[in-house]
């Protein structure tokens, strides 16, 4: 059994659910927020906080907290289909671009999208205009780096799809709930991530919706 504490627009959490999908894992969620942590969050280790995954059954117990303590755990002991690319020098270059997106959407998630989400659970909130300046502006810089990559490449590490695509889409579905993206100036970075978007294992992220705040218009479009 495995249980994903997580909350639905976290990125981290996205990333998550998306690597658990790929890998053909069945797994039960469990709402954790930033502001509301789940209590149980406590039991699984100090400082554990979402996403964090709990897998028990017969090979005893295992927690990993994190994006990568997760992915990189699902990837070394689930069998099949590989999210990291088996040769060396691949692998290393997909962890590089992973790493990045992480890194890079930082301060796009601490700014933009975090008041986009603090105006929801606090709806007498006003926003502060200059993070969402900050973020949007910081947003334009990655949305433009990784539209050359996918250009290039197909997707963000090559000719295969890895968790820096997963990563990236993560990110992306997050602010596009908030309609945040201008997809008509990364072209190439759209119809990327139309494929993405039409996986089997994105369709649940689709479905996420926050009470009272309903996503852009083509949010859940495959076609845009």
């Amino acid at each position: 059994m495995i249980r994903l504490y997580h909350w639905c627009l976290d990125p981290a959490g996205r990333l998550v659910r998306l690597c658990l999908a790929e890998k053909g894992l069945g797994f039960e969620t469990v709402e954790s927020s930033p502001w509301a942590p789940h209590p149980d969050l406590k039991l699984l280790g100090p400082g554990a906080v979402a996403p964090a995954l709990l897998q028990e059954g017969t090979g005893g117990r295992i927690v990993a907290v994190g994006t990568r303590a997760i992915c990189e755990f699902l990837e070394e002991s689930v069998e099949g289909e590989h999210l990291l690319p088996l040769h060396p020098g691949q692998r290393a270059e997909a962890r590089r671009l992973w790493a990045w997106v992480e890194q890079g959407f930082e301060e796009v998630t601490d700014t933009l999208l975090t008041e986009r989400v603090m105006q929801w659970v606090r709806r007498d909130r006003q926003p502060d205009s200059e993070k969402l300046r900050r973020g949007a502006h910081t947003l334009r810089g990655r949305l433009t780096f990784l539209n050359a990559l996918v250009e290039t490449h197909g997707f963000i590490a090559g000719r295969d799809l890895t968790l820096a695509d997963l990563a990236a889409a993560a990110h992306l579905s997050a602010c596009d709930y908030f309609g945040d993206i201008q997809w008509e100036a990364v072209p190439d970075l759209r119809t990327w991530y139309a494929r993405i978007k039409s996986r089997p294992s994105f369709r649940p992220l689709l479905a996420d919706r926050l009470d009272a705040v309903r996503p852009s218009p083509h949010y859940a479009d495959l076609d845009f």
